[in-house]
């Protein structure tokens, strides 16, 4: 209950309508309000909304006839309703799944070693590879590799401007 005076105190100010209420009653039927998690400010700028361009005789009361109509005309939601939202259907989870690479298996030294003993002749790849993803392309190839590709690239297509 004090921490329902408290924020009673700091909204009343901020609300010109609610100042004639006690603040015990106006703690009372801001609790709504307050057990949603409001601060002050939210719980003000929700009053402000209620009433506007009159005072209310009975603040207090007026609140919370607002709030007890405002909870009766949206009915709250089941449990088997919350439980049966399918995350997956949200559109920013699925770009995120496409947008994944498929899992592959780390990289060995082996793979390193082959990669930068046989892909000299195929220079092209590498520097398209070396375009796509620098750091992926230096972790395979290696530094001589990558640079000796680039190199190559800019003498085929001519040098870039």
């Amino acid at each position: 209950m004090a921490r329902d005076v408290r924020i009673a105190r700091h909204v009343r100010p901020l609300v010109g309508w609610t100042q004639p209420e006690g603040l015990r009653r106006l703690a009372f039927a801001l609790r709504p309000l307050i057990d949603r998690g409001l601060e002050a400010h939210d719980i003000a700028a929700e009053l402000i909304g209620m009433a506007v361009g009159w005072r209310p005789a009975r603040p207090a009361a007026y609140i919370a006839a607002a709030l007890a109509r405002d909870r009766t005309a949206a009915p709250a939601p089941t449990a088997d309703a919350e439980l049966a939202a399918d995350p997956a259907t949200h559109p920013e989870w699925q770009q995120w799944l496409n947008s994944r690479r498929p899992d592959t298996p780390p990289r060995t030294d082996d793979d390193r070693r082959h990669a930068r003993l046989y892909a000299w002749d195929r220079w092209y790849e590498v520097a398209a590879h070396y375009d796509d993803d620098p750091d992926d392309a230096l972790d395979l190839y290696g530094t001589r590799l990558c640079a000796y590709a680039v190199k190559r690239a800019v003498r085929a297509t001519g040098s870039p401007s």
